[in-house]
């Protein structure tokens, strides 16, 4: 009887600890998931720096701008 019980608990263990595969991508899937993640950040971080040129143009401009009617 135990030869037995040892016999299913030792093929049950090497059942359950037998290694899963996860899903694998090709060098193609990853190249074209990496490429869209950065043509996103690529993307948000020009509308960013667009958005802050916009707002630093106001405030730097017009002193510059003076300086330079008042040098002449």
């Amino acid at each position: 009887m135990k030869k037995i019980l040892f016999a299913i608990t030792g093929s049950l263990f090497f059942v359950a600890c037998e290694p899963t595969t996860a899903p694998q991508m090709s060098d193609a899937d990853i190249q074209a998931k990496v490429d869209s993640v950065v043509t996103e950040k690529t993307d948000m971080l020009n509308q960013q720096a667009n958005e802050d040129l916009d707002r630093r143009m106001a405030i730097e401009v017009k002193p510059k701008a003076d300086s330079i009617v008042a040098a002449q």
